[in-house]
């Protein structure tokens, strides 16, 4: 059996799901300041007997609509000299820049997208960075190189100078998590690295809440796009899992109402945020800043957004206007409303208590997911075959490290796209990879 939970503003839900998605409990609680104590008022609200039989726990996050704390970070860009308005940390929002403080550096090194190398690394620059960082207090690092979704060695070569360097450094590599573009995946790197704190302080608390109320399942956190990570992984790599309520909650109400493409408003305490699901996927985008307001490298699920605070009176038909706006992406796709207050949507709720625990579920049924995204160079189809291999291979050992039980890990697609103002041969590759949560039983 799976345990999903949902902590929001207002309520905190918690469902008991069994293997086949039927729903065994629900519990709803008002929220109350702190993680631990939401988690154990919910878990008490669960029948005691059924709480034992949970295999696995997933989670959801909502750090956007929270207060965002950032510890100071050394960051190294890896290419050649630009101009100050395009080094590191250009264009952040003033409070995020000085959260994560002034250390940052350029060095000789990275590579063009095509793998062609600019410059050597300069190994000795590097290491006089983290030594100074190291002076100064700051064990974190962001590392982040021109190239390296073609050409990685550049990002890794520098990671192992930091560590000789400074010994328990924590670093978050750039291509590990971001795309090709450098600054906004520099940018991702940052953020990650200034997140980690935050994810082990989560992850410490809702285990022990966890432990405390009888549950001794693996801990999962839902990404920000739809499926799960193990508790591990979210702490190496929390920007992936730090808005996922919504995801979670489209997702959970098209699991619920067995459609292949609907459209969802989420009617949460501060606003309505409507978005798409087409065969469970909640429609993505990379349009306008991210997570504090940062320009990032990172996919994202596409919402339209309606405050509360700008809603008439008689809100309904700004409702529907939203809806509308949606209704135009996806034709034909069947009307859902989740979240604690849906009156003002234009469908009807045959089940309130289900819409109100939509995000618990999803992160109850959802699976572990990792994906692959790199810049390859082929000559031919052979070895752009070999290629799309290879990134199979990489999102399937993620997947598995993400906290999917081995035989259960699955490719669910490897595609290639060319680059077009690249010359031919330039191909950007993606691979997902699925699989079940480890659990107890499992």
């Amino acid at each position: 059996m799976r345990l999903g939970v949902d902590v929001g503003r207002a309520t905190t839900v918690a469902v008991l799901v069994e293997p086949g998605g039927s729903t065994v409990a629900r519990a709803v609680v008002d929220s109350v300041p702190g993680l631990g104590d939401c988690l154990r008022a919910v878990l008490a609200a669960l029948p005691e007997d059924r709480t034992g039989e949970v295999d696995t726990v997933g989670l959801t996050t909502d750090l956007e609509r929270g207060l965002l704390r950032l510890r100071p970070v050394a960051v190294l860009r890896i290419s050649p000299a630009c101009h100050p308005a395009l080094g590191p940390l250009a264009g952040w929002p003033e409070r995020a820049a000085r959260a994560v403080g002034p250390l940052k550096r350029v060095v000789h090194g990275g590579s063009a997208l095509t793998g062609r190398p600019l410059a050597p690394l300069d190994r000795a620059a590097v290491t006089d960075f983290a030594r100074r960082a190291a002076t100064e207090g700051v064990a974190a690092f962001a590392v982040a190189a021109a190239g390296a979704l073609t050409r990685p060695d550049p990002e890794i070569a520098a990671a192992e100078a930091i560590a000789d360097a400074v010994p328990g450094a924590e670093i978050t590599l750039s291509h590990e998590i971001g795309r090709s573009g450098l600054r906004e995946r520099e940018n991702t790197a940052v953020l990650n690295a200034a997140l980690q704190p935050w994810a082990v302080r989560l992850t410490d608390t809702a285990e022990r809440a966890l432990r405390a109320s009888g549950v001794r399942a693996p801990l999962h956190l839902a990404r920000n796009t739809g499926g799960l990570v193990c508790a591990a992984y979210f702490r190496r790599y929390p920007i992936l899992a730090t808005a996922s309520t919504t995801a979670s909650a489209a997702r959970g109400a098209a699991l619920a109402a067995g459609a292949e493409r609907v459209v969802v408003v989420d009617a949460g305490a501060a606003e309505f945020r409507c978005v798409s699901v087409t065969d469970g996927e909640v429609e993505r985008s990379d349009v306008g800043p991210g997570l504090g307001g940062v320009d990032l490298d990172l996919d994202r699920i596409r919402a339209d957004v309606l405050p509360r605070a700008d809603l008439a009176p008689t809100g309904a038909g700004q409702v529907a206007v939203l809806v509308a706006r949606v209704q135009q992406r996806a034709p034909g796709g069947v009307l859902l409303a989740v979240g604690g207050e849906p009156g003002l949507v234009p469908v009807r709720t045959p089940d309130p208590a289900a819409a109100i625990a939509a995000a618990a579920y999803g992160a109850a049924r959802s699976e572990i997911v990792a994906e692959v995204d790199q810049v390859a160079v082929a000559g031919g189809s052979a070895e752009l075959d070999r290629l799309l291999g290879l990134a199979g291979d990489q999102a399937l050992a993620r997947v598995v490290a993400a906290g999917a039980a081995p035989d259960t890990a699955r490719i669910a697609f490897a595609t290639h796209t060319p680059v077009s103002y690249l010359p031919e041969g330039v191909h950007r590759i993606r691979a997902r990879a699925l699989g079940s949560p480890t659990g107890l039983r499992s």
